[in-house]
């Protein structure tokens, strides 16, 4: 089971799709994802298009995860 989460403004961000129970948009999710490798990273600007790709690339990898155990 893959389930990466961490804290961005007090929210626990898991790319899980069953965490989704709150019913976050997946371009939120994304966007919270990719500001979380952000953070990991130290905050340093340069990355942001490897960092959203990132974010969808390990969201969608969980979503199809979790379809497959359905």
């Amino acid at each position: 089971m893959t389930c990466i989460t961490g804290v961005v403004k007090t929210e626990v961000i898991s790319v899980e799709p069953k965490a989704r129970t709150n019913l976050i948009p997946l371009e939120e999710r994304i966007r919270m994802r990719a500001h979380q490798l952000y953070v990991e990273r130290g905050n340093e600007s340069g990355s942001e298009l490897d960092d959203w790709l990132q974010a969808e690339e390990e969201i969608a990898a969980a979503e199809e995860e979790w379809k497959e155990r359905e």
